[in-house]
């Protein structure tokens, strides 16, 4: 298999992050947190960075097939891991339609028919969910070329989606930006700590960041995963923060309060460079507005297809999802992603609706980063670790509270849609692989459930005004901390992980 450059694994991972993010996060994240939302965005940053650096030490232990969610599997009981993945795959399964969607909808700022204005948001219209399937249909067919072709074409994809954002957000500044519009976004929506908090998720600042994850994802096919995993994590997080704050500013410099509320939030840039009569630009965003999307699209489709694949190699090793095709693609695996993406156009159609959902699922995986990160340097200090992280238990600690504040602040209704998948979750191991035992996969998993239940009760209490703000965020910290200890203390005996790590050891190596 052909092996991906350092350059071009973290081009996946900026381009991951710069998707549909940067035409809506900078623009919604300044509705919910006014000027506080630079703050949201240094925030998210560094919590991401938290979490990225505890998976850079594992990763470039174990590069493995499926990455980051993987991990717990390792450390963790079975059941447990597949838990994980599983989730892990179906976050990953709504990226493809949530940015054919975004897509969609800034088409719709010119080709009406598109799109459908409810109360809930702007939606797609039948032609548009058509035109969505269409592009879904036709990046998964692209997948299932050869690896290098795709990263390729990421390459020139995600070069362009890095120029053009800071070019807009900088020109605009310059020309039309004042100081006195800046002053006016303040006073009418002055900082306040709950905002800047809830923007982090609710606003997909968080969704925003997530593509940092597609260089993990990817680790097994670089050419140098113990150099090129850690600077794939770093440099990507440094570049959105740049990006995403700059469009922020963009949007706070070049208009006041009563131009920022006539703005329409189904093309907010377009709505933008309109307000200033930049013709000329409408087409660069037009270009873009596709691209930018569909690329990261693309980008999502190869690191789903990998999970999935993941999937098969870890649990079902003689199924159809561990099949590849002459160009060395997980063809099966990419076209069930497609399939059961398709679904998600439908129960959640508006991107704010998505972006919600899918920051709580994704950031929930992300905790067995740190987690791993603990386990390992605990039990096996002597493996080999081109990058090793200092303060380890100080930074998995932090990692697994950032985790639980990014799947906290996605609100009271997806906390207990989490619960619910959990719990299908548990059922659909039980089915699969535990009839004889059907109480397996709660006895080894009962602290995940007890976890986000927890998270739950506290978001519960808070939205009927049982618990007030910020005791509701300490006593998030504090459950962060217990559960940490408490998923420290469930690892599986030092024999099995041994056992675990030398498995995954072969397989890394039956990939080279």
């Amino acid at each position: 298999m052909k092996k991906i450059s350092t350059f071009h694994l973290v081009l996946i991972a900026a381009g991951g992050m710069l998707g549909s993010g940067w035409l809506f996060s900078p623009f919604y994240g300044l509705q919910t947190a006014g000027s506080g939302v630079l703050v949201s965005w240094a925030i998210t940053a560094l919590l991401t960075l938290i979490i990225g650096l505890t998976f850079a030490e594992v990763a470039t232990i174990l590069p493995i097939v499926g990455g980051i969610m993987r991990f717990i599997g390792v450390t963790h009981s079975r059941p447990l891991g597949f838990l994980f993945i599983t989730l892990a795959w179906v976050s990953y399964i709504v990226y493809l339609p949530l940015e054919a969607q975004s897509a969609i909808q800034y088409i719709g700022f010119w080709i009406p028919s598109l799109i459908e204005h409810k109360e809930s948001g702007a939606v797609l219209s039948k032609i548009g969910l058509l035109v969505a399937f269409g592009i879904m249909l036709f990046l998964t067919w692209f997948n299932t070329k050869h690896l290098s072709k795709v990263a390729k074409a990421n390459s020139v994809v995600s070069i362009w989606k890095l120029i053009i954002p800071i070019s807009i957000a900088i020109g605009m500044i310059i020309y039309f930006g004042r100081h006195e519009h800046l002053a006016n976004n303040h006073v009418a929506k002055p900082w306040h700590i709950e905002s800047i908090l809830l923007a982090v998720t609710s606003s997909g600042l968080a969704f925003a960041f997530a593509g940092f994850q597609n260089g993990l994802i990817m680790a097994d096919s670089a050419k140098d995963p113990k150099r090129a995993i850690p600077i794939s994590i770093i440099v990507p997080i440094i570049i959105g923060f740049v990006i995403y704050s700059t469009l922020s500013l963009m949007f706070m410099y070049c208009l006041s309060d009563a131009g920022t509320n006539s703005i329409s939030g189904v093309a907010p840039l377009l709505g933008l460079v309109s307000l200033f009569g930049l013709n000329y630009v409408y087409i660069v965003l037009f270009v873009d507005a596709v691209i930018a999307p569909l690329g990261t699209a693309n980008v999502y489709t190869t690191s789903t297809g990998k999970i999935l694949f993941g999937i098969g190699r870890e649990f079902f090793p003689k199924s159809i999802l561990v099949r590849l095709n002459k160009f060395s693609a997980p063809h099966v695996a990419l076209w069930i992603n497609m399939v059961l993406g398709c679904c998600f156009l439908l129960p959640f159609p508006t991107w704010t609706e998505l972006v919600n959902f899918l920051s709580s699922l994704t950031l929930l995986s992300c905790i067995s980063g740190p987690i791993a990160l603990m386990v390992l340097r605990d039990k096996f200090p002597n493996l080999e670790r081109k990058f090793k992280l200092p303060c380890p238990k100080l930074f998995g600690y932090l990692g697994f509270v950032s985790c639980t504040y990014f799947v906290y602040w996605s609100g009271t209704e997806n906390l207990l849609h989490l619960v619910y998948l959990i719990i299908l979750g548990c059922i659909s191991y039980w089915l699969i692989f535990s009839r004889k035992n059907p109480f397996i996969a709660f006895g080894k998993t009962w602290f995940l459930t007890a976890y986000i239940s927890s998270l739950y009760g506290v978001s519960y209490a808070h939205s009927i005004h049982m618990l007030g703000f910020p005791q509701d965020n300490y006593i998030i910290f504090g459950l962060g901390i217990i559960f940490a200890k408490i998923f420290m203390m469930s690892q599986e005996p030092r024999e099995i992980i041994s056992k675990n790590i030398d498995r995954i050891i072969l397989e890394v190596e039956a990939n080279k």
